[in-house]
């Protein structure tokens, strides 16, 4: 097969590919697929799951569009099958019936990251923690921006990373209205 590039960003409004990102595991196969191309077997190596288990879900993800078979390969006569995100990443709009659940499964997924992180260096931690409250119009603006700067760091016509060096670090943003905020706030 030919090399397949992941579309840059999604925008995820269809109600079955928004279920998807309501499982932890789902969340945590993307987010593996979306940094490069993996099997069944290795992403049940590298998830420390039952393969059957990671199979179900890979099947939801390509029946949903979110995964596409990019490659298939005969090895020691079984056929490998070589899976792959469609795109870097997801703009998810979800329902407010499915809004804690995703919640839930994206900060799962962050949380078990930056545990393995920690037991992997210790020590050796940076993070930036910050809470600012911002206008709808600010709001706007960040997330342009914040867009902007991402696609300067990692372009879409960019090689993929690979090497010792190439994930040695994880970038995640979290922006959100502000639940105690007055209904005429706008945004």
């Amino acid at each position: 097969m030919q090399s397949f590039e992941p579309a840059p960003n999604m925008r995820v409004e269809d109600p079955k590919q928004i279920k998807a990102f309501a499982d932890p595991l789902r969340v945590r196969l993307l987010v593996n697929l979306a940094e490069g191309e993996a099997t069944n077997q290795q992403l049940a190596d590298r998830l420390e799951e039952p393969q059957a288990k990671v199979l179900y879900h890979l099947r939801f993800l390509l029946d949903a569009g979110l995964i596409a078979l990019v490659d298939t390969r005969v090895k020691g006569g079984n056929v490998e099958k070589y899976y792959r995100a469609v795109a870097r990443t997801f703009d998810i709009r979800p329902s407010p019936e499915l809004l804690a659940d995703i919640v839930s499964a994206e900060i799962d997924t962050l949380a078990r990251d930056v545990e393995a992180s920690a037991a992997r260096f210790p020590g050796g931690q940076r993070m930036l923690a910050r809470v600012r409250r911002m206008t709808p119009e600010q709001a706007e603006e960040f997330f342009d921006r914040l867009i902007a700067l991402a696609d300067e760091f990692w372009p879409h016509d960019a090689p993929e990373n690979t090497g010792d060096d190439a994930n040695g670090y994880v970038f995640s943003a979290f922006v959100f209205r502000n639940p105690r905020a007055g209904e005429d706030s706008g945004g």
